[in-house]
């Protein structure tokens, strides 16, 4: 009798261990779903933009560990080509209201000097003059903001080119079943800061004021 109790404990407890197996792998399976594809991971950002655009939950899957670097990589990419983005748009609608600035002051100087016969002589010239002075200033100032503008818009194309190629050079490791490599990274942050490098240049060298802020915020 004591065999058989021993016996029947040990299948109850069988069964009971089986079970929660059973319950504990099902659970993993619906709680964290393991992707077959790129297609099936980043379904739900693919259906949000409208295209295909890989996503991070792709590159853990594939990756593990080793994913670190690349969305390390991809989000600072992100967050600075969205500033250079809104940065660009910013800077270009300053360049055409100093336009419209210098249009506004040339009619305007036109017409009242023209118009004042009273002011003749050296006091005309010296009207003219001080009008010319504000005239090529406002003309200097807009050529500075076209200048940091066009820094602001080419980092933000060649932020977004390096952003693909990151992913591009990641998908075809994980299709070819290779690793990221060290060198790999190195390479790719040597980029981002080569392009950091260029729009400092051409930012610094667009304009003769300084905009302390602009740096400040990234």
């Amino acid at each position: 009798m004591p065999l058989l109790s021993r016996v029947l404990t040990a299948l109850v407890m069988l069964a009971l261990s089986a079970g929660m197996s059973m319950a504990q792998t099902t659970d993993r399976e619906e709680r964290v779903p393991t992707p077959t594809s790129f297609m099936e991971a980043c379904a739900e950002k693919i259906e949000e933009r409208g295209r295909l655009r890989f996503c991070g939950e792709y590159f853990r899957d594939k990756l593990g560990t080793e994913a670190d670097a690349i969305l390390y990589l991809r989000d600072r990419i992100t967050v600075l080509r969205a500033s250079h983005e809104a940065a660009a748009a910013d800077k270009y609608g300053s360049f055409l209201s100093a336009i419209y600035i210098v249009a506004f002051l040339t009619i305007c100087s036109i017409v009242l000097v023209a118009s004042e016969r009273r002011i003749g002589g050296t006091a005309k010239w010296a009207s003219l003059a001080s009008s010319a002075a504000l005239l090529v200033l406002v003309g200097v100032t807009a050529v500075g903001w076209l200048g940091k503008y066009r820094a602001e818009f080419a980092a933000q194309v060649e932020l977004g080119i390096l952003r693909d190629r990151i992913e591009t050079e990641a998908a075809q490791a994980i299709a070819t079943g290779e690793q990221i490599t060290p060198v790999m990274v190195r390479d790719w942050t040597i980029e981002m800061s080569d392009i950091g490098r260029r729009f400092a240049e051409s930012y610094g060298n667009a304009s003769r004021l300084p905009e302390l802020g602009r740096f400040e915020a990234n």
